[in-house]
């Protein structure tokens, strides 16, 4: 990775940075690990944008079925796919999800997931 160019550099200086500083570290490191090139595009952080735009009529990203869901199974499941995804990377795991790794590490335990060479 060489860096960013410049207009992905003004993408980040013009957004308004609610969060604090991991937010910004979360974004570039998530940027990194799923960037396609040597120099990162405004397009490598589209969930900037994406992941704060609030939601219209009061739903968000997933609707709650009528008859509802067991959360720590939607929670396990989410694991599960994110570290299928990652190929059993726990950092970028984390990174799909929004968690760091020690946050995926807790839910890898809890769940009593193995890893794979395990």
């Amino acid at each position: 990775m060489r860096g960013l160019s410049q207009s992905a550099e003004a993408a980040l200086r013009a957004y308004g940075w609610p969060g604090n500083v991991r937010e910004l570290r979360n974004l570039i490191e998530r940027a990194v690990l799923l960037c396609e090139s040597n120099l990162l595009q405004p397009v490598d952080f589209d969930s900037l944008h994406t992941a704060r735009q609030k939601p219209t009529g009061g739903k968000g990203a997933f609707d709650l079925p009528a008859e509802g869901v067991n959360l720590e199974d939607v929670e396990r499941s989410l694991v599960v796919q994110a570290l299928e995804r990652a190929g059993g990377n726990q950092t970028r795991a984390a990174t799909l999800l929004g968690l760091h790794r020690d946050q995926i590490r807790y839910r890898i335990e809890k769940f009593g997931l193995k890893k794979a060479d395990e």
